[in-house]
């Protein structure tokens, strides 16, 4: 049996296609924890979002592009440069609702405003603009909002009364502060004093049955999904790189003499099962390799852990292909069978977005994916579980003695043998 799982290696080995997937997919995967994007996550999103200003260089500067995430764009002509503009302006940008991009205009009048609100009408896309005069403060303090600021509708967004309600909102504290602390001080004397409120938590509510994860655990979960989906594609094609193997034999007639020498099928079976499993942690090796060069927040959890579920993974889709594989009897086959696994396991698997809210159907077929409980079992890690390793154990174990069996029944159907 070892001299068998030597020559198994030394094949696999010789494979260029297996050392594409040793080697880019783990590479690849590492890529999502490294350069992450919570923006690509489509399952989750972060409503703690702090934007900041973005400064402009002119008045004529476009703003369409900064709605790519779907932000309420305003566009603000500053003529104050007063540290109440200033405050009023980061409140505003903040508070996650809008994406502000100023233009420091500090010469700029009222009619040059609306000349240039007029071209951008016609040349650009914002959800609305604003005007800060020069005599900002001043204004406000005496009691004149209206020529303190003008404010103009640039689409037919209904957002827009949040943006107008919360700029008189501010404005309302700016005219309170000025009259405790002066015109000067108004800027730093609000910061100062929203500094020293209580932070916001946020929370995510889980409904019955299911786990409460904050906002940064939702966002790792989905890391690891997409990381567990990119891995299966390397140790499903692992699995079925080895059964090119076994298909190759018997095409040779090598497993003909294997059965004369009266090894059983079970054994042979087991050796090629001993490779598949050598292979799925050789890709894990791989992957921890790779992966070594990011900071373990990118898991939410151990680096050893992490690694481990994915290998434990990796030893049921490789076992699983390489049943089909050989079950196929054909490499063409093999190769389309194991790009189809793969595929919609990991899509039915909910590993690229959540399936909460599908149907009851889509959820039972969901929990027949090996991925499915690999990512029950990383949000039982994030709440501190204890039962994830017995978990981990039985799932593990169950997917193995069912492709096992009928891996073994598959090969002694093909071999006539009884």
């Amino acid at each position: 049996m070892i001299t068998m799982i030597r020559s198994s290696l030394k094949l696999l080995l010789r494979n260029k296609g297996f050392w594409f997937f040793l080697v880019v997919v783990p590479a690849l995967s590492s890529l999502i924890f490294l350069n992450w994007n919570s923006s690509i996550n489509m399952g989750s999103h972060s409503y703690d979002l702090q934007r900041e200003i973005m400064e402009q260089t002119s008045i004529t500067e476009r703003v369409a592009y900064y709605n790519s995430d779907g932000a309420f764009v305003i566009k603000v002509f500053d003529a104050a440069g007063s540290s109440a503009s200033e405050y009023m302006l980061n409140r505003l940008a903040q508070s996650g609702l809008f994406f502000v991009a100023r233009a420091k205009t500090p010469d700029i009048d009222r009619a040059s405003v609306d000349a240039q609100i007029k071209c951008d009408c016609e040349d650009d896309r914002m959800g609305a603009a604003m005007y800060l005069t020069k005599d900002f403060d001043l204004l406000i303090s005496e009691g004149k909002a209206l020529d303190a600021l003008t404010l103009y509708v640039m689409s037919e967004d209904s957002r827009y009364e949040l943006f107008e309600s919360e700029v008189k909102a501010i404005v309302k504290e700016i005219e309170q502060a000025q009259k405790q602390v002066g015109v000067d001080k108004v800027g730093e004397f609000l910061k100062k004093r929203d500094e020293s409120l209580p932070k916001k938590e946020i929370k995510l509510l889980s409904g019955k049955g299911k786990r409460s994860l904050n906002f940064e655990q939702e966002e790792q979960k989905a890391r690891v999904g997409y990381g567990f989906a990119i891995m299966t594609l390397g140790y499903v094609f692992g699995g079925i790189f080895i059964a090119h193997t076994i298909i190759k034999e018997e095409k040779d007639k090598v497993l003909t003499r294997i059965r004369l020498t009266g090894l059983p099928s079970i054994r042979y079976f087991g050796a090629k099962f001993v490779v598949s499993v050598l292979s799925a942690l050789a890709m894990t090796v791989m992957l921890g390799l790779f992966s070594s060069f990011g900071s373990v927040d990118s898991f939410g959890m151990n680096r050893f852990t992490f690694l481990g579920l994915m290998f434990l993974q990796g030893v049921i889709f490789s076992t699983l292909s390489l049943i089909l594989g050989v079950l196929m009897g054909n490499i063409g086959n093999a190769n389309i069978c194991a790009f189809t696994v793969w595929s919609m396991s990991s899509l039915l698997a909910g590993t690229y977005f959540p399936l909460d809210d599908s149907t009851k159907i889509v959820k039972a077929i969901s929990s027949i994916m090996p991925q499915t409980w690999f990512l029950e079992a990383t949000e039982m890690i994030y709440v501190g579980d204890k039962k994830v390793y017995l978990m981990l154990l039985c799932v593990v174990a169950a997917y193995l003695i069912v492709m096992l069996s009928i891996g073994s029944v598959g090969i002694k159907l093909r071999n006539g043998e009884e």
